[in-house]
């Protein structure tokens, strides 16, 4: 009987050390609203239809992970919707990240091959990890808000998109893992 007990309770022990060590890569204070920010391009002319959709979300802070080459980093994904007739171009080297105090992040790290071209009809996603500038944490920046820039082609004329972004300070329920947070 005792041996089943040390049996059980040794079986507990290691699902409890494993449950510990299966953190989120997140440092889950740093959760930003809107999500997804909506930006439409607009065009001068009678077409109200916006030819250019993008979803914009901060998903958070990221722990580095030298495993995936990923720096500590603001995590941002950005989801392009061409709702037009003509082809659009997005060069993710024009994203750009700066805080509320007009404090700028490295360039992001963005795993796609060069610009993105996108037929009419067509949708893509992209996840930029934005490091910050060296020598610098999350807690030494001020991140209360945060405004995510970048540019698109549409018809070769360069049209520049924004979105801010604030601080999240109350609770409310993550839909995407389940876990509530404040």
């Amino acid at each position: 009987m005792a041996r089943r007990w040390m049996w059980a309770a040794g079986l507990l022990g290691t699902l409890g050390v494993g449950a510990g060590c299966a953190q989120s890569n997140y440092e889950s204070s740093y959760r930003y609203f809107p999500q997804p920010a909506v930006v439409d391009v607009v065009r001068r002319d009678s077409n109200r239809q916006a030819p250019l959709t993008v979803l914009a979300s901060v998903l958070g802070v990221r722990r580095a992970d030298a495993k995936q080459d990923i720096p500590a980093s603001v995590v941002v994904r950005l989801r392009f919707e061409n709702n037009g007739q003509s082809g659009v171009t997005f060069d993710p080297r024009s994203l750009e990240l700066v805080t509320g105090s007009l404090r700028a992040f490295d360039p992001p790290v963005v795993r796609t091959a060069g610009p993105l071209e996108l037929a009419p009809s067509a949708r893509r996603e992209v996840t930029a990890y934005f490091p910050f500038p060296p020598h610098t944490t999350a807690a030494q920046m001020n991140m209360r808000n945060l405004r995510l820039r970048w540019e698109v082609r549409i018809e070769g004329v360069v049209v520049p998109q924004s979105a801010v972004f604030d601080r999240t300070s109350g609770g409310y329920y993550d839909e995407y893992d389940g876990d509530p947070y404040y």
